[in-house]
C-alpha cells in the first residue's frame, strides 16, 4: 500500500512537472521568439480598447503616417559581437545630434513614426533599431532589452564612428524605455549625452509578475514564472532576474529623463517614481497626467516635447 501511495505520488509530481515545463515552453515561445512575436502583432495586441484609440486615431498619429510615405528614409546595419547582424532605418539631418529610437515589445521603426516625425522636424538625424525577433532583426528571441542594451551600445558606436562629433541621444518608450534604461548601466561612448525613459519597466520579473495577475486573475504568477524562467535559461541563456532597469540605472552616469503617465496600469505609474529614485545619474521626471501606456507624447504633445526639448538641449549644447 505505502509502495502504491509513493508511485502514485510520483506520477502526480511527475505530471505536475510535465504541465509546468508545458507552460514555461509555450510563455517563452508565444513573449519571446520570432514566430511568437509575429502573432501578437497580427493579434488584437494587448493595450485596451482607449488606448489603441489614442494610439490610432489622435492628430500627431495621423500626420505622421504621411510623414513615413513621404520622408526619405534608409535602411542601414552594423554587426554586434556575436557577428549578428544589425537592422534599423536612418532619417539623416544635416546635424551632429543623433537620436536612437528605440521601439515598444510587438513594435516597429516603421510605425513609429510620431517620434521620428518630431525628431526629424526639430533637425536631428534618427536611427531607429530593430529589436530582437522583431521584423528585420536576425535574432529569433527577444529578451525584453536585457542582451538587446548590448546593440543600443554597438549602435551607439556606429554613429560616433561615422561622426566622431556626435552626440547621441537615447530614447525608448515601454520596453525600449526598459532597453536604454538598461544600456545606461554600461559603459557608453562618450558621444551618448543623455537618455529619455518613457514608461519602461523596473524589472522583468516584476512587470511579468503584474501581466499574469491582470491577464490570469488568481494565477500563481511566480510558479508560472519560474517554469518560463527554466525554459527561458535553457532556450535562450536568458534569466529573467537578470533583466533590471532599476538596478542597471543604480549605475548610470547618463542624464537621464523619466517619463510616465499617470493612467498608466498596464507598466504601472508606481514603478516611474522607484526608478527615478534609484537613478544614480543626473535625473529629471516628467508626469503626463491623464495619459495611460505608452501614449503621454500624443495625450500631451506640448507638455510632452517641450520637456523633451529643453532636456535635449541642456545636455548637447554644453
Amino acid at each position: 500500500m505505502k509502495k502504491k501511495i509513493i508511485k502514485n505520488t510520483l506520477i502526480a509530481g511527475a505530471a505536475g512537472v510535465g504541465a509546468l515545463a508545458a507552460i514555461g515552453n509555450y510563455f517563452v515561445n508565444l513573449y519571446l521568439s520570432r514566430d511568437g512575436i509575429k502573432k501578437l502583432q497580427n493579434g488584437p495586441g494587448m493595450l485596451d480598447e482607449a488606448t489603441k484609440k489614442i494610439l490610432h486615431e489622435s492628430p500627431e498619429s495621423v500626420d505622421s503616417v504621411e510623414f513615413y510615405r513621404t520622408t526619405p528614409h534608409k535602411k542601414i546595419f552594423t554587426f554586434n559581437k556575436d557577428s549578428k547582424c544589425l537592422h534599423a532605418i536612418q532619417y539623416e539631418n544635416d546635424s551632429d545630434i543623433y537620436v536612437i529610437f528605440c521601439h515598444g515589445f510587438t513594435g516597429d521603426p516603421n510605425t513609429d513614426n510620431v517620434f521620428a516625425k518630431r525628431y526629424y522636424e526639430m533637425g536631428y538625424n534618427v536611427v531607429m533599431p530593430y529589436s530582437r525577433a522583431h521584423g528585420k532583426s536576425e535574432h529569433n528571441y527577444c529578451t525584453m532589452g536585457w542582451f538587446e542594451r548590448f546593440d543600443i551600445i554597438d549602435w551607439a558606436k556606429y554613429i560616433a564612428d561615422k561622426n566622431p562629433d556626435a552626440k547621441i541621444v537615447l530614447h525608448g518608450v515601454s520596453m525600449g524605455s526598459a532597453t536604454v534604461m538598461m544600456a545606461t548601466g554600461e559603459i557608453l561612448p562618450s558621444n551618448v549625452k543623455c537618455c529619455i525613459a518613457d514608461c519602461g519597466y523596473t524589472s522583468l520579473w516584476e512587470q511579468y509578475s503584474i501581466n499574469i495577475r491582470n491577464m490570469i486573475p488568481g494565477a500563481p504568477a511566480e510558479l508560472l514564472l519560474h517554469a518560463a524562467n527554466i525554459v527561458s535559461k535553457h532556450k535562450i541563456g536568458f534569466d529573467f532576474k537578470d533583466a533590471s532597469a532599476v538596478e542597471q540605472v543604480k549605475k548610470s552616469v547618463t542624464p537621464t529623463l523619466f517619463i510616465h503617465g499617470d493612467k498608466d496600469d498596464f507598466v504601472p505609474f508606481w514603478m516611474n517614481y522607484t526608478l527615478y529614485s534609484a537613478a544614480n545619474c543626473e535625473k529629471q521626471r516628467l508626469v503626463v497626467p491623464d495619459s495611460p501606456h505608452a501614449v503621454s507624447e500624443l495625450v500631451n504633445p506640448e507638455l510632452y516635447w517641450s520637456t523633451v526639448s529643453e532636456f535635449i538641449d541642456k545636455y548637447t549644447k554644453q
